[in-house]
This record gives C-alpha cells, structure tokens and sequence, in this order.
C-alpha cells in the first residue's frame, strides 16, 4: 500500500470534514456576515438622491446584512425594587393610589407609575457646580453620573445619549438603554438640572423578553431608510445634514404587562431632529423627539 498516497487522502478527507462541520455550524451566520448587502454605488445613488433634495450625508452607512425580530419588552421591575427597598429601610412615609405610589422623605420625593415610570424630584435640589452650564460635557457627565450611582439610580446597560440645553440655563442630559449591543431609545433616563443643581431624575426602563431567531426577517437597509425619510419629509428649503443613522429598538409608554416592539433606524439631522424609520415597514413613525441640541 502506497502510505504517502493514503496519507495524503486522509488530509484531504479531514480537511473536508472540517469545512463541513464549519459550514452546518455557522450558516447561515457566516453567510449574513460576509455578504454585503448595500454596495458601493447603491451608496452613490442614495447620496445622488440626497443631494438632490438639499439633505447631506456626513456619517458613514452599515452595508452588513441585517435581520431581526420583534423585541418582546415589560415595564423593568428590578431597579423599582432595589429603590423601595432602600426607602423602606430609611422609614420614608408612602402613599398610594390607583395609579402610582409615592415615597416622601427629606429633601426627596420619588413616584412609582403604574406604567413603570419612575420620577425623582429633589427639593432644593442637589449641588453640582456654580452655573453648571458653563461646564464641559464630560465634567457634567461625570458629576451627574457620580450622583446617580451614590443614589443608586443608574441602571444596567446605560448608554449617554445627548444633552438637552433648555432656556434660560436648564440642562437635561438623556441616556437610552442597551440590549446586546442594541440600543433601546424607549428605555430612557433623563437627568434635569436647572442653574447649579440636579433636580429630577425621570426614569423608564424596560426589561427585554423574548427574541426569537426563528422569526427573525430581513430588515431594510439603512439606505431605504433614508430614501423612505426623505420622500416623507419632501425636499428641503435649507441644507440638512444626515449626522447618524444607527439599528436599534423603539416604543411609547403602554399601561400593559408587556408588548412587542419594532426594530428602527434612527436617523439624525443636523444634530437637532430624530427620525424614527420602522426598519419592517420603512414607515415613518408618528412620534419624533426633536431636542434642541444633539452632538
């Protein structure tokens, strides 16, 4: 028997199998990670279309292929539960009705909504800094975050989002919530500081359920969702400048114990104004945040 031939027949034979298993085990992952599914000059007739209609593109596009399911969320219990916990502890008075639930204690008031909201007023106010907002960003950033883990009112799977300048000297930092790697712009806290002092927290945080691969679908690509914002939004009479168009998950407020929401693009415009596309549909949705200013 020819050893060196069998040999070489053996490798070939393992290397084969090893394709194989490599292919059962990671298909159709590998497959959805190295296609690409927006090419170069679908790019370029995107931008083309922009350009024509006075909108700019001055952020750079994910060409992956991308799929997705409803996301299945409840209003999040678990951070409401440490909260009560610690002012059950600290003797605060509680009152409730049908709605809400509220803790009283000194220099704080906090309500619990039945929609799973959660606000925290604080009576002065806590000090920050002399006239905070002549501050840096990441100054604010890291007094006010400091603050929230003394408190303990930062959430898991926080992300800072932007900050809001509101007249006459008003800051409201904004902050979403994270699911794998994913943000969810419906899971929010929101920082509200006034001249030199933190005021109110307002926190509504959502626990993810269920996400099934086996329902997952394909979602339009992030250069539809532009084309779909702009025949939405007609063409404009100034120039507007596409900053960021990111995947992620959206919802308003339900009084329910847990629904399903879609996956969007959320595409921002010049730092101002941000559009939600639902990335099943490519539809528009209603409700818009337009903040007054985005970084």
């Amino acid at each position: 028997m020819n050893l060196g031939r069998a040999k070489s027949i053996l490798i070939i034979a393992f290397i084969g199998l090893n394709i194989f298993l490599g292919y059962n085990l990671f298909w159709p992952d590998f497959g959805r990670l190295t296609r690409v599914a927006v090419t170069a000059e679908e790019i370029r007739i995107t931008e083309a279309m922009l350009n024509e209609n006075n909108y700019f593109l001055e952020t750079t596009l994910d060409r992956a292929i991308q799929t997705s399911d409803f996301l299945t969320v409840a209003p999040a219990s678990d951070l409401q539960k440490k909260i009560e916990k610690r002012l059950v502890e600290e003797n605060a008075s509680v009152t409730v009705d049908e709605s809400s639930k509220t803790y009283s204690r000194e220099g704080q008031v906090l309500i619990f909504d039945s929609s799973g909201l959660i606000r925290v007023m604080f009576e002065p106010g806590v000090f920050l800094a002399e006239r905070s907002i002549n501050l840096e960003q990441r100054e604010i950033r890291s007094k006010v975050e400091q603050l929230l883990k003394e408190e303990q009112l930062m959430p898991e799977e926080i992300m800072f989002d932007y900050m809001e300048y509101i007249e006459p000297e008003g800051i409201i930092l904004h902050y979403y919530q994270v699911h794998e790697n994913l943000p969810i712009y419906s899971g929010q806290l929101e920082v509200v500081i006034d001249l030199d002092r933190l005021k109110e927290v307002r926190i509504y945080w959502l626990e993810p359920l269920v996400r099934s691969p086996v329902r997952e679908m394909e979602i339009i690509s992030a250069t539809d969702a532009l084309s779909n914002l702009v025949r939405e939004l007609g063409p404009s009479s100034v120039p507007r400048r596409v900053k960021q168009i990111d995947l992620g998950y959206i919802s308003w407020e339900y009084d329910a114990e847990k629904w399903e929401i879609p996956p969007v693009w959320r595409i921002v415009l010049d730092g101002q104004q941000l559009y939600f596309i639902n990335a099943f549909t490519g539809n528009l949705e209603q409700n818009n945040i337009i903040p007054e200013q985005l970084p």
